[in-house]
């Protein structure tokens, strides 16, 4: 009865502020990233694992009008285990700040963290990128810029960063309806390289539309990395890449 009733509360209030103005905070490449993060980093508790757990954490915070997250607290608890665990993922997310018109203002927003053994389970056989290196991440969760760190992270792809063309040559498929209307454009994409190597918070900075931008994820999202290293840590780090499509020339134009 949960969720559905604070569903329903939720989409009481929105609809009452949306008349005055008002859009709600929202995650860095909407419910999609969040839900891939969690897939990706997701760390089950062994006990809770064991027996099969099937159930949510509901966490409550405000995010500011700078987008910072603040006063990050279960709301309503599983496990001792599994609310320290969602409350580390809840802390992976970034956030776009609620707005009233124009102008960013700070809210109260909740979040869930699903928890099911079996579904993890089946998870852990497909995932592709580094893990286990909890044990050898920063807590602080900081997210450094290239710039800042020691190693900047590399895509594990043939010849690193310098392979990137090439590799997104070789995988690209033009979406069928770019392709069909002459859509072309470059997306910028912005997103976190986790201490696992994986992609965190994946935004598309630029809309070229005909399914260019979902293309461009996709690709980012098949690429792990070598993540990067600020004093013998693996750190968080922010990094953009832009991918450009473009129509060959047809020969019969």
């Amino acid at each position: 009865m949960f969720r559905p009733v604070l569903t329903l509360l939720l989409a009481l209030s929105s609809c009452l502020l949306r008349a005055q103005g008002f859009v709600p905070c929202a995650p860095y490449g909407g419910e999609q990233a969040v839900e891939a993060l969690f897939e990706q980093e997701l760390c089950f508790p062994q006990a809770d694992l064991e027996r099969q757990l099937k159930g949510s954490v509901y966490l409550i915070f405000s995010v500011m009008a700078d987008g910072e997250v603040r006063d990050l607290r279960v709301w309503r608890p599983l496990t001792p285990a599994c609310d320290a665990e969602a409350l580390r993922l809840g802390r992976l997310v970034r956030w776009h700040p609620a707005l009233l018109g124009d102008e960013p203002r700070a809210a109260e927003h909740y979040l869930e963290v699903p928890f099911d053994a079996k579904r993890y389970l089946r998870q852990q056989e497909v995932r592709r990128c580094l893990g286990g290196y909890r044990s050898l991440a920063d807590s602080s969760l900081r997210i450094h810029t290239p710039g800042t760190v020691h190693t900047p992270p590399s895509p594990m792809i043939p010849d690193g960063t310098k392979g990137l063309p090439a590799y997104i040559a070789a995988n690209l498929r033009y979406p069928e309806a770019a392709y069909k209307r002459d859509l072309q454009g470059t997306v910028r994409l912005d997103f976190v390289i986790e201490p696992s190597g994986s992609v965190s918070n994946l935004r598309a900075l630029d809309e070229v539309g005909g399914g260019c931008n979902a293309e461009a994820m996709r690709l980012v999202r098949s690429i792990c990395w070598s993540p990067a290293t600020f004093e013998g840590r693996r750190v968080r780090c922010v990094q953009q890449l832009t991918i450009r499509f473009q129509i060959p020339a047809r020969l019969d134009r």
